[in-house]
């Protein structure tokens, strides 16, 4: 049984009853007469794609916005002790800019 990785030969491996997978790995569990049988394809993720899952569901866990942050940063304009650097903001600016040039 061939496998469309690609997606190049699509209109082929559809015409055959074959199925494609892009971006996983499959894996053949059992010898099947027909390649349409449900029982015969097996479908894993990556380590990498499970770790992305992980990482995903625990920044959905943290707060928006970090109220001590905000606090901490109001009371100090109030103030007068949040101090701008505008040098430190421009370098900032055109190291920005430079990384799109790369």
């Amino acid at each position: 049984m061939a496998n469309d990785i690609s997606g190049i030969n699509s209109s082929r491996s559809q015409q055959a009853g074959e199925r494609s997978v892009t971006g996983a790995k499959k894996e053949s569990t059992g010898s099947s007469s027909s390649p349409t049988s449900s029982g015969s394809d097996k479908v894993s993720l990556t380590d990498t794609a499970a770790r992305l899952k992980a990482l995903e569901h625990q920044l959905t866990q943290q707060p928006e916005i970090d109220n001590k942050r905000v606090s901490s940063m109001q009371n100090a304009i109030s103030n007068g002790d949040y101090k701008v650097d505008p040098e430190r903001i421009a370098d900032k600016m055109i190291n920005f800019e430079a990384s799109f040039n790369k």
